[in-house]
């Protein structure tokens, strides 16, 4: 995988693709990574979807990349729109997204953007208790990341502020959300985390159009790692419904 800088005017995105992906005429997946993302994270879509697509994967702002001048998921959302229409001008694009990379890709309004696979997107912040006391430990610890923790959870030292995102879902294209098996609630000891889509989220998703909703058997908030054989199912059959137009 190579690195090529796209310019937005938010500020600059990194982009890994194979050598020739961004000069191809093939459709593309854009794999958006989660909030603390490792630098191998998604990097073997492009194995996955050859030969007819091709593939590449940004990181979220911040993690192991550069900041850009503003910071929300709308900002982010944004910034994505306009990679895709320079880096993937012409072509047909699917996002794919893994927790707060999910709510980015969401968020993305392209008329190149076929379909979206949102895997895990935390859509109700203050009940993100596996989470809490991290962030407020790395809010403290590392002012650097303030403004993140503050845009996207809503963590401001000891203090909480609520942030939803069903809003992303209006407008959107066709979505295939996967969500873990293992329920959020109740709080209690865990060798790793459960989903972040709680009971009333998922029937929300069950019941909103354009929206099919996969549940990864055994798995938790990490699916690419835990349930990558329902990932990999869902987005190749993603992948020909974008080609075909279909709804979920």
């Amino acid at each position: 995988m190579q690195m090529t800088p796209v310019q937005t005017r938010l500020g600059p995105i990194p982009l890994w693709s194979p050598p020739g992906a961004l000069a191809s005429a093939k459709p593309a997946v854009l794999a958006i990574t989660g909030a603390c993302a490792e630098p191998d994270d998604m990097m073997k879509t492009p194995a996955v979807v050859a030969p007819a697509w091709d593939a590449a994967v940004v990181r979220l702002p911040g993690n192991g990349t550069p900041v850009l001048a503003e910071t929300s998921i709308a900002a982010w959302a944004t910034a994505v729109g306009e990679l895709v229409e320079t880096a993937f001008a012409g072509r047909l694009v699917v996002l794919v997204g893994l927790s707060v990379g999910a709510l980015v890709a969401l968020g993305v309004r392209s008329g190149q953007v076929r379909r979206v696979i949102a895997v895990e997107p935390p859509l109700a912040m203050r009940k993100l208790w596996p989470m809490a006391q991290a962030l407020r430990t790395r809010w403290r610890d590392d002012p650097g990341a303030r403004d993140f923790i503050e845009a996207v959870f809503g963590v401001a030292g000891e203090a909480q502020a609520e942030r939803t995102y069903f809003d992303l879902f209006a407008g959107a294209p066709p979505i295939d959300v996967i969500v873990g098996e293992t329920p959020l609630y109740p709080e209690r000891p865990l060798p790793r985390f459960p989903s972040f889509v709680d009971e009333s989220e998922r029937a929300w998703l069950a019941a909103r159009p354009g929206v099919s909703l996969h549940v990864a058997q055994g798995a938790g908030h990490n699916i690419h790692v835990f349930a990558p054989g329902l990932l990999r199912q869902v987005l190749l059959a993603g992948l020909d419904k974008a080609l075909a137009g279909a709804e979920p």
